[in-house]
């Protein structure tokens, strides 16, 4: 995923990439942070206390997650865009 928006951006441009900037910036983060939310579960209460790096990674997680923009900003922004070219395509078959 991350490799073709940046091939993508290479090709088109940040303008041509935005649908696939958008996805980026909600799967990476979420993906991470569930790998991250699993590895605290998994060590139980060692997950949480400060002698390990992962309570100190995960909240770091979800401070990277809010600070980008709300999941919704960026859902909402690759739903716009897919309609948008829904649109378009449909209007080019007329």
């Amino acid at each position: 995923l991350t490799l073709s928006c940046a091939s993508a951006i290479d090709n088109v441009g940040a303008n041509g990439a935005r649908d696939q900037i958008s996805l980026i910036k909600y799967a990476v983060p979420e993906l991470a942070f569930r790998i991250i939310d699993r590895s605290v579960q998994v060590h139980g209460g060692a997950g949480v206390c400060q002698d390990f790096p992962l309570a100190r990674a995960l909240a770091g997680m979800r401070t990277l997650r809010i600070a980008d923009g709300p999941d919704a900003v960026h859902k909402r922004t690759v739903a716009r865009l897919e309609v948008r070219k829904a649109v378009q395509m449909a209007q080019s078959r007329l």
